[in-house]
């Protein structure tokens, strides 16, 4: 029965992919909007453009979503403190990766309105690296980071410039739009302020994720 449910599956999807009728033009608000913020990524002139309210309320569920996590294993009881055991390949490697990570989060956040990229995409890739390094490596080093950076009013710094930034960007179309048009198309250095805001959401994010990830390594341990 298993076989025949799953050629049964492929055949279906093997007809409705042959059924589909694809129109791979654009659709032309998505290019007024594209031709608007003189920025080639589509998806980032949308999300920080034209929903902008959308993406400051994404903002806050996950800010809430990160608080309720914390709290929620905040209640949980401690686990003991253990020195980690790994082995030295995994640490040269996860260190590796942390590096890599930080490095990629720059490009993809300052990069992100000229290719795939963003604000959101960048905090978890820092996170990804961070917390890969934390589990296998040194909890205790990569929870040091967070202290001497400052991380916690960072995050709520980095929350107050989003709501600031994205005010700015709604009360004052023409102005951003200013920005944007003295920019050539295609350039790091012409988003205006799309690239603080991604920065700024970058940096929520992966506090975000850091605060949920080590409040469980703190209960659960690490590998």
């Amino acid at each position: 029965m298993k076989i025949v449910g799953g050629v049964s599956v492929i055949v279906l999807f093997t007809i409705v992919i042959l059924m589909m009728n694809i129109d791979l033009t654009i659709p032309a608000p998505v290019e007024q909007i594209v031709d608007r913020t003189n920025i080639p990524n589509a998806v980032t002139a949308v999300y920080l453009e034209a929903r902008l309210f959308d993406t400051v309320f994404e903002i806050i569920v996950y800010s809430l979503t990160a608080m309720g996590v914390a709290m929620l294993l905040g209640s949980l009881p401690l686990r003991a403190d253990e020195p980690q055991q790994v082995f030295q390949t995994v640490t040269v490697f996860s260190g590796g990766l942390a590096a890599i990570s930080i490095t990629l989060f720059l490009y993809v956040v300052l990069n992100g309105h000229v290719s795939p990229g963003g604000g959101f995409s960048g905090g978890v890739i820092l996170a990804t690296g961070i917390v890969t390094y934390a589990l296998t490596s040194d909890f205790r080093k990569a929870t040091r980071h967070y202290d001497i950076l400052r991380m916690r009013p960072l995050e709520n710094a980095s929350l107050i410039m989003i709501f600031s930034v994205s005010t700015l960007v709604i009360l004052f179309p023409e102005f951003h739009s200013s920005l944007l048009a003295r920019g050539s198309f295609g350039a790091t250095i012409s988003g205006g302020l799309i690239p603080l805001l991604n920065l700024f959401i970058g940096i929520k994010v992966y506090a975000g994720a850091w605060k949920m990830a080590s409040e469980f390594i703190h209960r659960r341990g690490t590998l």
